[in-house]
């Protein structure tokens, strides 16, 4: 299937293993009593378990070990949380708690899952909680609550309130922006999904009381709407037990809230999905019938989808809400008749847009969405019809989705999907594919046949690939519905002949998708031959048949293995070059990459030569796809069929002898070891044994050559690895081979002296240890008699092709080895790999020293022996606990860290001593030889690194193979799992392949694992060894010891000061560069993090010192550093100093541990006292973590200011430098003169701009509190709207917020007795019941006399900026252009400045002014930027500054911005404008008198110059909206009158659009007020002054034409004309940035805008006209737009005074199209407008004008072809008989029958080009007709002629099927006009 191209990567989640396994029903096993010794009962009590383990051989040793895992865990997570062991303690037993979940699933009772559930949920919501541990302890409840149905409500309550302050703690706190709280990235995410898994257990009173605190915020003009429905949106439970409707108290009031808005806003996404998860948790109990054509019309509007010839892009039109909640959201609603409607002319609407010739930005969108509506419908059907009984509530059986309308649904949608099927983009494909699956699945007799008839003509073809490649592809992806329809099976072999020869080795595409296609198909059907069951009596005709037809299995399976071989042996790498090797992601369980598993192919296949990078992409995913089917084919076929092709296989291997490095080897080799893998009995005599005695042949008659000749033997080297590939599948057959003859020739190889032989050789060992030891399920075939509860002798299997079981049916043979496999391995143990050591101490003791080829060998065969055996070498257990902070009672490792992955714990020794440790005793004094005598022994040293990682965490299985394998049966089982039904019965290959992930992922998972002085020595060899001087050896230890510090939770905190030490300077030049950088890269680390990441000051406060005393000026060196900076900017997080207790978590630990038994946790009394004595120790750790943090800061404080160092030293400790200002720790007065000093650092621009955020956290943690009062009761003067809303907007209860000049404070006393609100949201929605306002000025905190009253750090700050140098240097830099920023205004700048005034008030504008007054006099746009950034932090700082001191400031900052409105210039103006939104936020009536100077708009200015200050007011007024200044707003509309005909009408126009975009109407808005000034007055008023511009159509010019206008109308043509240029700029801009819907009245303009788009006489205006006609069409009408719309566009083209230009009829039919689309669903929910919208089109077909009728044509064609009308049979025969109108040339009535003939040609004609890529059902009629007008008079001739062309073009490509709707006469008769002539006809 197309699935594995290689030109696409699929990102999965090995995650996604788990949670098909958390869909999983608990097993009912029969196995549970025995295998477990459990009863029933006792089984159940557990919450889940994963059914796979009571499938592994060593199921009866599992309850033991998950109970003593489980009782450790409580232990250890209880302990934890009450002595504040968060680090190592808590994460340690968190990370093996999520070990416990991935290998038991939830194995635990339902009690400790509540407390388990209650104590990370305290843990998440501890307020003293670091961040770092909140986000790690969000993934672990996450896990806990991910099956909701497993606790209800009743068992499990949380406060919706503990999450609300811990949600507004870690996102919307203020220290997080101003640098003193570095927060993880994942937090938040993490943080939601907690939402999502904790709102159901939320209390029933919780709806209420957050609808109470979130309203308030719910202002559409200030932030705080996003904010505060997000909220709704995260926390507002939807899942509710039966009877509860507790979101009847929000759902009117949020959707009329939505509906309100025309535009996309900010918070669309939010408020969606809360509807979306609505809609999906109460299925059924929603009534979405009135808002459904409102609801598609949104949808519809969010694709963008280009409509007309002229489109003209929107700014913004990109924003949109999410993909998925576009899915969501109409599955739910689908019980809905209309919603089923809706969905059905969606689809008609947008069918179009599918066919591959239309590829356009907005098709991917398209398509994501629509594709994933299925796959929700069959979540939903799952819903309804499979989902186990819980307290959920169920789906009303009233709601469920009936058999027909999911068909009708299917239908709908099923014409979208085969066009989409074949698109180019590789992402749109693979939707359409699962679609096409899931809707396959639902309805598979409506989907598999019309795919099985795309394909089998694609297979005839050999002029289409993509068609056939695709067509395959979609019948692959719906192999299993193949079964479900009637005559399904007999498909079977006819499919896999025909697909044969599409193995071709010169198309690697088809051959990939014809290897996916017969993998999939033949996974589902046993190749067996049923022929001679054929007479049997209980047979159907079709069964019978199929027994007959089973009689070519075998010819396919030889013939399919033929073409196999062929194709690999007509590769065309060269001999030289090619090799296999592993792969990430598999599509099947046994191919080779499985075989031989990535990190043991990398051992071997490494040591002969790179392979992989000698492979092509395309070679790589054919040779997985071959892979797969031969396994497939072998496993599935019957031992005849199975034992004749491997008797073909034997033959092409015999034959010939292949390359062992070759890619035709490397296949067949893999083919041989699946072969004894999958079918042991069949291969054990027909490829085991006659390779291996192939083997002992040749090897016997080459003996003395090999001992002597040193060039490679290709056939023996050959005949090894097929050798090699065998034995290590072989399972205990091996002992039933001649074994002693196999060790002899494994003696004679080793004496070869050919290198590549030798490694060969080694290959072999270790495949015959792997081939022993590991532990396999055997019996894969996807039929089992025994499971199916058949007799033997009625077992019949065609009668089970595509058979689902139950997994509690699933019998599975396991190859576990028995003694007798461990005694021979330990045979090869003891004859060859304790010699080799033996050799290899000799070697280090200098007794017999080897040479290097020697070594390299002897080690090569020891590595071997170590990655054959290592599942049988267990791990020391002597831990190390020197990575403890303290001493604690907490124990960290447990008693059993490593799962059970054998039946047996017999363990091989190695000269009777444990392996691991022996062999490292052995290899460890070779490396220092090595290192002594002989260190660029590279070879050697890479694999002596290689067997110390095996020796720490090899147990026979990598990381990577699992992955791998995990990865490829998610693959596998997207492809061949059934998503519709109970989740527990698959396919018996997907079952069977689960069970042996299930058993491989218990070899790899080493996360946890204990530090053991094995680990530790080895370790640390690696860090000597990721420090060498040589660069291969260096990168290859710092990967492996990086690993390393993965596994090993806080491991690194042995080795920081070995690591560090290793950074020393005094070394010899070339030696200390290498040293250096390899230190350097293992501070850095890998994925793990690197150490200035670790939350550990100890390691901190070592790193960073030693880090800058790195002095090399190296490219490598700087590189780190900047990555270092890198990783810190991205990953550094905030690190507890104190430790405090976790009260709430420590009181369910508390209950943990009382429920344990007391002699192994202690007596309550014992704990008490435990807990006084290490809690004191916690103390003493908090003030050593002080100490240390004090220490480091001060040392990069000192080394900063020493600058006598490296720039990027003296940068990163700045940097570091930046990250130590905490509100937690007294500041230092030091670090804040360090930041001071460097913010005017004349040296260096990164240093500046490195100091500027810290200044911000310096000034945050100085700041003085403000002092806040309460104002109580506001809410209770509110007037409510139905359930509970409080009426919106302006209300006399809130009048005091707004701004009154009359009101104004006017002395001192006034004003520092007011109460300013600064918040735009207080009042608009509502009040809460207690709001906290900054209290009035003479209550706040006075700034004292300076300097006397300053802190310490207050005067540093002071004292600097009190410099007249440090000012005068600061202002110069500033004012300079900053290359980085472009010159644009800086916020941090402004920020700085803000703090700095707010603080310190007026002490520093004595410093300022005389600079001010120099920038602002200037032209120079530098400095008018920073004038502009100063000033405004100069306003925005003054807010809370005593009436004097503000009076002075505004007396002296008047005049300076004066000066600088006078001088703006167009560099500066930005600057400026982001200024006066700045300066001018907050309470208007503290701002006045800024505003008084932005309204000063003189006359007497140039353009320009009211232009600019025309920006600036807009900018101060817009930037931010405040619904609270309605009389400013006011204010600035008549402004905006007065100068509506000035030439600057561009700003004009700008400053009115964003006055009335802010004019909103919710459904609760208080009508009594008007709330801003109105956009329908304006219209109204203006609309009188401008409508004489229609005047009838003249031919004068345009200056003749404005004399005319004021020959009507005296003196006001040009002022009309002027009026009208700027309005329709306004409109344009209006449309765009609205947020709600227009009025009406600004339809009334459509006639004029028709009119100038056509008047070539102003090219400006008439391309303003053309914009702003394509604004009107785009966007969403109102009811009332709509009708008005219509009207106009009827005034347009109805018009029958003749005073209508033809040009604005065109114009107006292609308006009305585009609205009708853009406003689909709303217009075709009213009949009457349908009909109008018809009659438009219809009438016009007989305009007099050409032009106007052929626009009418081609907009019946859109209304046609998008579905919105359906031009019915009676419709036809009316254009029909128009097109026989009978007609004379040169009468005078001939002129009106052949415009009513060429009327009835046009709507045929429309019909026609309705359906481009189709043949309708009235198409073939239509054209014959067409024909007998060919030679009618023009036009008619031509538009019969364009059309014939058109249809010839569009259907060129699938005539041969078209064709087949036309009858032989009427093919007859078209033939002349389709077929184009020959040249000698």
């Amino acid at each position: 299937m197309e699935i594995n191209l290689p030109d696409t990567e699929f990102q999965l989640d090995v995650e996604d293993l788990d949670e098909a396994e958390n869909e999983e029903e608990d097993l009912e096993h029969p196995g549970i009593c025995g295998h477990a010794g459990l009863s029933r009962k006792f089984a159940h009590h557990y919450q889940q378990q994963l059914s796979a383990n009571f499938l592994l051989p060593y199921s009866a040793q599992l309850d033991a070990e998950s109970s003593l895992w489980m009782q450790e865990i409580k232990e250890g997570l209880a302990k934890s949380v009450i002595l504040g062991d968060f680090r190592p303690g808590l994460i340690i037993w968190s990370t093996r708690l999520e070990q416990y979940m991935r290998l038991f699933g939830r194995k635990f009772t339902k009690e400790d899952h509540i407390q388990l559930v209650k104590l990370y949920f305290e843990l998440v919501t501890d307020a003293n909680m670091e961040v770092s541990l909140i986000s790690r302890m969000c993934q672990i409840l996450c896990d806990l609550l991910r099956k909701t149905e497993l606790i209800s409500p009743t068992d499990l309550q949380l406060s919706w309130r503990k999450l609300y302050e811990t949600y507004e703690r870690i996102q919307y706190d203020r220290d997080q922006w101003h640098g003193l709280l570095q927060v993880p990235d994942s937090l938040g995410t993490n943080f939601t999904l907690v939402l999502n898994c904790c709102r159901c257990y939320f209390p029933q009173d919780a709806t209420r009381e957050m609808l109470d605190t979130w309203r308030p915020l719910l202002c559409p003009h200030a932030p705080s709407m996003k904010k505060g429905i997000r909220y709704f949106a995260h926390f507002l439970p939807t899942v509710m037990a039966p009877g509860e409707e507790h979101w009847r108290l929000w759902f009117d009031e949020f959707l009329g809230l939505w509906l309100s808005f025309a535009s996309v806003t900010s918070w669309e996404n939010d408020i969606i999905s809360l509807f979306c998860r609505l809609a999906l948790d109460n299925l059924g109990r929603v009534d979405w019938t009135p808002y459904i054509s409102v609801i598609f019309t949104k949808f519809l509007r969010n694709l963008r989808l280009p409509v007309g010839k002229k489109r003209v892009k929107l700014t913004g039109e990109k924003k949109s809400f999410d993909i998925a909640s576009a899915a969501i959201w109409p599955a739910c609603m689908l019980h809905e008749d209309l919603c089923l409607t809706a969905l059905e002319d969606l689809f008609k609407a947008v069918e179009l847009y599918f066919h591959p010739s239309n590829y356009g930005d907005w098709t991917a969108k398209l398509s994501s969405m629509l594709m994933k509506i299925p796959q929700c419908i069959v979540g939903r059907v799952n819903l309804e019809r499979y989902k186990k009984p819980s307290w959920l509530p169920a789906v009303p059986v009233t709601a469920h989705l009936s058999d027909d309308r999911i068909r009708r649904f299917a239908l709908a949608m099923k014409p979208i999907l085969l066009l989409n099927m074949y698109s180019k983009h590789i992402g749109m494909r693979l939707e359409t594919l699962f679609a096409l699956k899931n809707l396959a699945e639902l309805v598979p007799d409506l989907i598999v046949p019309e795919l099985l008839e795309r394909l089998y003509p694609a297979l005839d073809s050999l002029t289409e690939p993509h068609r056939l490649t695709a067509s395959m592809s979609a019948v692959t992806i719906c192999m299993r519905s193949l079964f479900s329809i009637e005559q399904g099976r007999s498909h079977v072999l006819p499919l896999l002949m025909a697909v044969l020869p599409g193995i071709d080795s010169n198309d690697y595409r088809k051959s990939t998708c014809t290897f996916s296609f017969l993998t999939c198909l033949v996974s589902m059907v046993p190749l067996e031959d049923c022929s001679d069951s054929a007479d049997r009596t209980d047979l159907s005709e079709e069964e019978r048949s199929l027994c007959h037809a089973s009689a070519g299995f075998e010819e396919f399976a030889l013939q399919c293995f033929d073409r196999c071989l062929m194709y690999i042996s007509n590769s065309t790498n060269d001999l030289h070059g090619r090799h296999d090797s592993v792969s990430r992601g598999t599509s099947h369980p046994y191919s080779s990459r499985n075989t031989c598993h990535p990190s043991s192919a990398s051992r071997t296949i490494s040591l002969i030569t790179d392979i992989n990078e000698r492979m092509t992409r395309e070679e790589k995913f054919t040779r997985l796809g071959m892979s797969s089917l031969v396994a497939t084919i072998i496993y599935q076929c019957s031992d005849q069929i199975c034992a004749s092709v491997l008797q073909q296989l034997y033959s092409f291997v015999s034959s010939r002898y292949l390359s062992y490095n070759h890619y035709t080897g490397a296949a067949v080799a893999s083919f041989c070891a699946m072969a004894v893998r999958l079918r042991p009995a069949v291969a054990e005599k027909v490829i085991f044994e006659p390779i291996l005695k192939l083997l002992r042949d040749r090897v016997r008659i080459a003996a003395k050559d090999l001992a002597v000749n040193e060039e490679m033997d290709e056939e023996i080297a050959w005949t090894v690895k097929l050798a090699a590939e065998v034995l290590g599948s072989s399972g205990r057959i091996v002992l039933n081979s001649q074994r002693s003859s196999l060790v002899q020739c494994m003696e004679t190889l080793l004496l070869t002296k050919c290198s590549l032989l030798y490694k060969l050789v080694v290959v072999l060992f270790r495949s015959c240890l792997r081939g022993l030891l590991l532990t396999f399920p055997t019996n894969m075939r996807s039929v089992n008699s025994e499971e199916l509860d058949v007799a033997p002798d009625e077992f019949l299997p065609i009668r089970h092709w595509c058979q689902s079981i139950p997994q509690r049916s699933l019998k599975v043979e396991w190859y576990v080895p028995n003694d007798a496999e461990v005694d021979f391995a330990e045979e090869l143990i003891r004859q060859f790999l304790e010699p080799a050591l033996e050799i290899l101490r000799f070697h280090a003791d200098g007794s017999q020293p080897l040479d290097r080829k020697e070594l390299e060998r002897t080690l090569l065969l020891v590595e071997m022996f170590v990655a054959g055996a290592a599942i049988r070498f267990p791990f020391d257990s002597a831990t190390v606990n020197q990575i403890l902070p303290c001493e604690t009672a907490v124990k960290i490792y447990s008693i059993s860290p490593d799962p059970i992955i054998c039946t047996s714990e017999r363990e091989i020794l190695i000269a009777g001593r444990p392996a691991r440790q022996y062999l490292f005793d052995v290899i460890q004094p070779v490396l220092r030889k090595i290192s002594l005598d002989d260190e660029d022994d590279v070879k050697s040293i890479k694999i002596i690194l290689r067997i110390f990682r095996s020796l720490m965490f090899f147990r026979g299985l990598e990381n990577e193979e699992v992955q791998s394998r995990i990865k490829g049966h998610i693959v596998t089982g997207k492809q061949l799992g059934r998503n519709l039904g109970f989740r527990n019965e698959q396919l018996r290959l997907l079952l069977f392949e689960r069970l042996a992930i299930q058993h491989l992922r218990r070899h790899y998972d080493h996360r946890g694992s204990p530090l053991t002085k094995l680990r530790l020595a080895v370790l640390m060899e690696m860090i000597q060894l990721a420090t060498g001087p040589y660069r291969d050896i260096r990168i290859l230890g710092q990967n492996y010891f990086t690993d390393g510090m993965n596994n090993i939770r806080f491991a690194y905190r042995a080795f920081v000061d070995e690591i560090l030490n290793k950074l020393d300077q005094s070394l010899g030049d070339v030696e200390q560069k290498a040293q250096m950088k390899g230190s350097l890269y293992l501070i850095l680390g890998g994925r793990g993090g690197s150490l200035v990441n670790k939350h550990d000051w100890h390691t901190l406060a070592k790193c960073f010192p030693a880090l800058l005393k790195v002095a090399s000026d190296s490219r490598t060196a700087t590189a780190i550093f900047d990555k270092l900076a890198e990783r810190m900017d991205r990953n550094f997080s905030t690190t507890m100093i104190c430790i405090h207790a976790a009260e709430g978590a420590s009181r369910v630990a508390d209950e943990m541990l009382n429920l344990l038994d007391p002699a192994v946790i202690g007596s309550t009394d014992e704990r008490s006292a435990q807990r006084v004595v290490v809690w004191n120790k916690r103390l003493e750790e908090s003030a050593e973590n002080e100490r240390l943090f004090l220490s480091l800061s001060h040392s990069l404080i000192d080394f900063v200011r020493e600058r006598i160092t490296k720039p990027k030293n003296f940068h990163f400790a700045l940097f570091v430098l930046s990250f130590l200002v905490r509100r937690d720790v007294a500041l230092s007065v030091d670090l804040a003169n360090v930041f001071m000093d460097n913010w005017a650092n004349t040296s260096s621009d990164k240093a500046r701009a490195l100091a500027k955020h810290p200044i911000l956290s310096v000034m945050r943690c100085i700041k003085r509190p403000i002092i806040r009062t309460t104002l109580n009761g506001l809410d209770k003067n509110v007037p409510k709207e139905s359930m509970g809303a409080p009426q919106a907007g302006i209300r006399s209860d809130n009048l005091w917020l707004c701004f009154d000049e009359n009101q104004l404070p006017r002395n001192e006393k006034e004003y520092e007795s007011t109460i300013f609100v600064d918040k735009a949201h207080h009042g608009y929605y509502g009040f809460p019941e207690s709001l906290r306002v900054a209290s009035p000025v003479k209550d706040q905190v006075v700034a004292g006399d300076m300097p006397s009253s300053l802190s310490s750090v207050e005067r540093a700050v002071y004292d600097k900026m009190m410099e007249e140098a440090y000012v005068e240097i600061l202002i110069r830099l500033m004012s300079v252009e900053d290359s980085k920023q472009h010159g644009k205004f800086d916020q941090f700048t402004y920020w700085i400045f803000r703090t700095l005034f707010r603080h310190f008030e007026d002490a520093f504008l004595p410093i300022f002014l005389p600079h001010l007054t120099r920038l602002v006099s200037s032209k120079d746009e530098h400095q008018h930027r920073c004038a502009a950034e100063i000033l405004s932090g100069i306003v925005r700082g003054s807010k809370r500054w005593p009436y004097k001191k503000l009076l002075h400031m505004w007396d002296v900052v008047t005049p300076l911005l004066k000066t600088a409105l006078a001088n703006l210039s167009t560099e500066s103006l930005a600057d400026w404008g982001v200024f006066a939104q700045f300066a001018n936020e907050g309470d208007a009536r503290r701002n006045f008198p800024l505003i008084k100077i932005f309204f000063e708009l003189p006359r007497t200015d140039t353009s320009f110059q009211s232009s600019s200050r025309l920006y600036v007011l807009q900018s101060a007024f817009f930037g931010s909206f405040d619904w609270r200044r309605k009389e400013l707003h006011t204010k600035i509309l008549d402004l905006m009158k007065d100068r509506i005909e000035e030439p600057y009408r561009d700003r004009v126009a700008w400053t009115l659009s964003n006055l009335f975009r802010n004019e909103i109407h919710l459904p609760t808005t208080n009508q009594s007020i008007q709330q801003t000034p109105r956009l329908v007055d304006f219209l109204t008023e203006y609309y009188d002054k401008i409508k004489a511009l229609l005047l009838p159509p003249n031919h004068l010019n345009h200056l003749n034409h404005l004399n005319y206008l004021n020959h009507l109308i005296p003196g006001q043509g040009e002022p009309a004309m002027a009026i009208f240029k700027t309005l329709v700029k306004m409109i344009s801009q209006t449309v765009i940035l609205s947020l709600s819907f227009g009025p009406p009245q600004l339809q009334w303009f459509l006639p004029l805008l028709l009119r100038f788009e056509n008047d070539s006489r102003d090219e400006e205006l008439r391309n303003d006209c053309l914009t702003a006609l394509a604004c009107l069409s785009q966007i969403a009408l109102s009811l009332p737009e709509i009708e008005e719309m219509l009207t106009q566009v009827e005034t347009v083209v109805g018009d029958q005074t003749g005073n209508v230009p033809w040009r604005d009829r065109v114009l107006a039919l292609g308006h009305l199209q585009t609205v009708v689309f853009n406003n689909f669903f709303t217009i075709k929910s009213n009949s009457d407008w349908v009909q109008r919208v018809h009659r438009l089109a219809v009438q016009n077909l007989e305009n007099e004008s050409l032009e106007v009728r052929e626009t009418a044509s081609v907009t019946l064609a859109g209304l046609v072809q998008c579905g919105f009308i359906s031009l019915e049979k009676s419709f036809l025969d009316q254009f029909f008989r128009k097109s026989t109108t009978k007609y004379r040339l040169g009468e005078e009535k001939s002129a009106k029958a052949l415009l009513t003939r060429h009327a009835g040609i046009l709507g045929l004609t429309a019909y026609i080009s309705a359906f481009p890529y189709s043949v309708a059902i009235h198409t073939p009629d239509i054209l014959v007709i067409l024909s007998g007008h060919v030679n009618d008079p023009q036009p008619i001739n031509q538009t019969v002629s364009n059309a014939i062309k058109d249809f010839r073009r569009t259907h060129l490509d699938n005539w041969s099927e078209h064709k087949k709707l036309f009858s032989e006469d009427q093919l007859e008769r078209l033939t002349d006009l389709l077929v184009s002539p020959t040249y000698y006809a």
